[in-house]
């Protein structure tokens, strides 16, 4: 929750001062006075409408002792009163609290922004209510692709910009001659480029007058600047937006090639490169400019070769189009799609608007999916988009007439696009979530493992973890792609599980049409992505047959192991079903290798990242090295160390070994990368169906984690050698 305070002239305030001063707020009075005396705020709400290039409005984050504030400031003339009117709506909180993505699109929004007030409008005193934090993310959504497409018209300032950051990427800058607007545009660009070398706190100012003095410590880190000050250069680097006088060196030619990746094709690779390596920002600033541009040249390597690569031809009348966003995008420019690894195809797509009314719904720039039940490549259409009804039939929607931002955005989450099935091989009709359509590449999970194993306990677990927030400390929040499954989720599944009653196996319902049990939003970092969980049958795996095409839309698994059947211990060998004599069950999951064998294979392992979960390990809970694992917790919240990973994937894998269960290492042996995980999706054993004693979850969400560390999720440094 981020605290609000209110300010406009006043004669006397909540402070009992004259002047541009706090008169609603929803925190108590002390804590009102250290925010407006012991941090800047108070000369940061304050504009100078003595200036003619003061614009309407303007935005700041600030870095304080107290800890984070945005300020939207608004300059209005008010008549009435005869005199210049300067009000301004700050939000406060923690010092993570406010990521500077969510702070450049709230501003943006001015006073269209989910949860923004007029501040001219709001009843003085102490009776404001907190903003909850998804008010910085809603407006994300909406205001995301409209920067972007605005940032790659800006493309020329936002090299000079970027070349600036890297010739000194400690300094303070100001930026000239840059408008408020102009300026919010290039700092999006700049944050999409630059996240991870730019050291320190990211602070900014759409608009001040003047940099000629000394800047104390909590002032932002940029600012904008409408024409060139009077007095002598002050403290601050100056740089000339329009290109005159700023260098043309290694930096200026490095900052070209970067903002062409970003204006142009090849985006997604290029997100990668700088954003997930993050050790490059640990560099000495002067390795930096070679290092990133013999990462940009490996790129350009990689890029070139797969162009030699077959590529499978869209349905007719849907040809892809060229890349265009950045991936967490959710407006009119889309964020890069990728193919499904292992289909063999190489295939560029672009998203579509969630913000902004559409244009020609056959337009070629409009995203190509490949849909998770009947495999075909489909293209978002917003003319054949529907909503369920109280009974859950699919009724048509116009949203041609809904022009307002917000509103359009609000009602197009809770659409669905008709698949059309263009191969016409699938007889029952499907709907796909607009969520799913319109971010980046949906991340496709599959639980691999046979009908008694446990997978769908530990599935409905790691839904119930990451509901409570047990990704937020890894700074990944969620929101659900279709709200009605979602809740229907949880109440088939994780309510029943958590008041202590055993779930049922997987049934397939659908006939041949296999549609996942979960799906969620995942924002981490600026970015957006799908990630849908399927829990398919063991038996539909194990059989072969049609339930298993989604594997060519899956772009990771997690293999769960069943200890009671694969490990050979004396305490378990009378948990084995039916009395049976496990030892001639010792040749391995059969869905493992009915998996294995369905995927395409192009060279000697496997591309997609997989985690092998082996659950029910609160039954060998004192067995070494379970008894170590199975109690930890991360010595550093929130950090994914890869060599304490490499550490508990070792130890499993050396305790399947060990206990005669190697038929159950193959997803080590056969993807290229692997992690490996102990874990208890109830912490207890059932009794006639029910968990007496109700259920601990251990250790569920160390798997996705490492799914998503895999799969470039989580941007921290030396991620990329997680599961390697």
């Amino acid at each position: 929750m981020l605290h609000q305070i209110v300010y406009r002239w006043d004669p006397d305030g909540l402070l009992g001062r004259r002047g541009i001063v706090p008169v609603a707020t929803s925190l108590g009075r002390d804590e009102v006075f250290g925010w407006h005396t012991r941090t800047g705020l108070a000369e940061a709400v304050t504009m100078d409408y003595g200036d003619p290039a003061c614009p309407a409005s303007s935005v700041c984050l600030l870095d304080t002792p107290l800890g984070v504030a945005l300020i939207r400031r608004e300059f209005s003339a008010d008549a009435r009163r005869q005199r210049l009117n300067n009000s301004a709506h700050v939000l406060v909180g923690p010092r993570d609290a406010i990521a500077p993505f969510d702070a450049i699109a709230w501003g943006s929004l001015e006073r269209r922004a989910p949860g923004a007030l007029d501040p001219d409008r709001v009843q003085p005193g102490y009776g404001l209510k907190p903003l909850p934090d998804e008010r910085l993310a809603a407006a994300f959504e909406v205001a995301a692709g409209d920067l972007h497409e605005r940032s790659q018209r800006l493309a020329d300032p936002l090299e000079v910009l970027v070349a600036a950051v890297l010739r000194r990427p400690r300094a303070r800058l100001a930026l000239l001659p840059a408008g408020a607007e102009d300026a919010t545009v290039l700092l999006w660009g700049l944050q999409h480029l630059l996240t991870a070398l730019l050291p320190g706190p990211w602070t900014f100012s759409t608009f001040e007058v003047d940099d000629a003095v000394d800047d104390p410590n909590g002032a932002p880190r940029f600012i904008a600047l409408p024409r060139v000050p009077s007095g002598p250069p002050g403290p601050r680097v100056r740089v000339d937006l329009t290109g005159h006088g700023e260098p043309f060196d290694p930096h200026r030619e490095l900052a070209r090639r970067i903002v062409r990746h970003y204006v142009g094709s090849g985006w997604s690779g290029f997100h990668r490169l700088l954003n997930v390596p993050t050790e490059v920002h640990t560099l000495p600033e002067a390795d930096r400019v070679n290092a990133i541009r013999q990462r940009l040249d490996a790129l350009g390597t990689r890029q070139e070769a797969r162009t030699t690569r077959p590529r499978e031809e869209p349905p007719a009348g849907q040809a892809s189009g060229p890349v265009g966003a950045p991936p967490g995008t959710a407006g009119r420019t889309p964020p890069p799609r990728e193919p499904a690894r292992g289909a063999g195809e190489t295939i560029t797509v672009v998203t579509a608007s969630a913000g902004a009314p559409a244009a020609d719904p056959t337009d070629s720039n409009r995203p190509v999916v490949r849909c998770p039940f009947c495999l075909d490549l489909v293209r978002w259409n917003e003319n054949d988009l529907y909503e369920r009804d109280a009974r859950l039939r699919y009724e048509r929607v116009d949203l041609s007439t809904v022009t307002d931002p917000v509103k359009r955005h609000d009602r197009m989450i809770t659409t669905f696009m008709r698949c059309p099935n263009p191969t016409g091989d699938e007889e029952r009709e499907h709907f796909l979530p607009t969520n799913y359509m319109i971010h980046e590449p949906p991340l496709v999970v599959g639980l691999i493992g046979d009908g008694l194993s446990g997978k769908t306990h530990l599935l409905a677990a790691m839904i119930a973890e990451i509901d409570a927030g047990g990704l937020r400390r890894y700074g990944v929040t969620h929101v659900p792609v279709d709200a009605g499954h979602h809740q229907e989720y949880l109440r088939d599944r994780v309510d029943l599980l958590q008041r202590g009653q055993m779930l049922g196996t997987t049934v397939n319902h659908q006939g041949n049409l296999v549609q996942f049990a979960d799906a969620l939003l995942l924002r981490a970092g600026g970015r957006t992505r799908p990630i849908a969980f399927f829990d398919v049958s063991g038996e539909d795996l194990a059989r072969g047959g049609r339930e298993m095409q989604f594997l060519a839309a899956a772009d990771a698994f997690v293999f769960v192991v069943d200890p009671v059947v694969a490990v050979d211990l004396p305490e378990l060998r009378r948990l084995t079903r039916d009395g049976e004599d496990t030892a001639g069950l010792r040749r391995g999951d059969r869905t493992f290798a009915a998996v294995m064998d369905r995927l395409p294979r192009t060279a000697a392992l496997l591309d997609q990242p997989v985690a092998v979960a082996v659950t029910k390990s609160d039954l060998i809970r004192f067995e070494p090295p379970v008894d170590a694992w199975l109690g930890s917790q991360p010595p550093r919240p929130g950090v994914v160390d890869p060599a304490r990973t490499d550490a508990e994937s070792r130890d499993v894998y050396s305790f399947l070994y060990a206990h005669d269960a190697g038929a159950w290492l193959s997803p080590f042996e056969e993807f290229r990368r692997c992690t490996m995980h102990f874990v208890s999706a109830t912490g207890a054993r059932e009794r006639d169906g029910h968990f007496p004693g109700g259920i601990r979850p251990r250790r569920v969400l160390e798997p996705v984690v490492s799914i998503l560390a895999m799969c470039g999720m989580l941007d921290q440094a030396g991620i990329e050698r997680v599961g390697v």
